[in-house]
This record gives structure tokens, C-alpha cells and sequence, in this order.
């Protein structure tokens, strides 16, 4: 995560969406769990496991993991698709 991403995270909802199969979700939810200690910022890590297409759909997942701020994602290349991965 870049700064910017990091003082974003101020007082805010983060959100991680990912599904049983990705390898990398623990350790995403991890990371930010350490940034929020050290930082001493008072943020809501909210995970969202996505278990079928319809919860994909409903929730405009893109992959796993997927990052949100306040319901932004956190990728700058990510965009909103009609098909999303579910």
C-alpha cells in the first residue's frame, strides 16, 4: 500500500472482499491489521467472503482480494465490469 492509501485509511471502514480459495487474504487483512497498530488508527477492517456469483454480482467483486475504503477500491486500475469474477 502506497501512503496515500495509508492516510486514507484514517477513520474509515476498510473493507476486504475475497473468496475461500485465494491464497493471499489472510495475509492482505495481516498487513492492514499491522498498518492500524502502528499508526494507531482507529479504522472498522470489515472481510466479506464472497461464496457464489450472486454475492460477486451484488457486491461488484473483481478478484480476490479485493481492497475498499469506504467502498473505493484501493486499485487504481480497477473499474466497475459487467461480468464481475464470482
Amino acid at each position: 500500500m502506497n501512503e496515500e492509501t495509508i492516510k486514507s485509511m484514517k477513520s474509515n471502514v476498510v473493507e476486504i472482499l475475497y473468496t475461500y480459495a485465494c491464497p493471499f487474504w489472510k495475509e492482505t487483512a495481516k498487513t492492514i491489521n499491522q498498518i492500524k497498530k502502528e499508526l494507531n488508527l482507529t479504522i472498522t477492517v470489515k472481510k466479506t467472503k464472497i461464496t457464489n456469483e450472486e454475492q460477486a454480482k451484488q457486491h461488484g467483486f473483481l478478484g480476490s482480494p479485493t481492497v475498499r475504503i469506504n467502498g473505493v477500491d484501493i486499485d487504481p486500475t480497477a473499474a466497475p465490469v459487467k461480468q464481475p469474477i464470482g
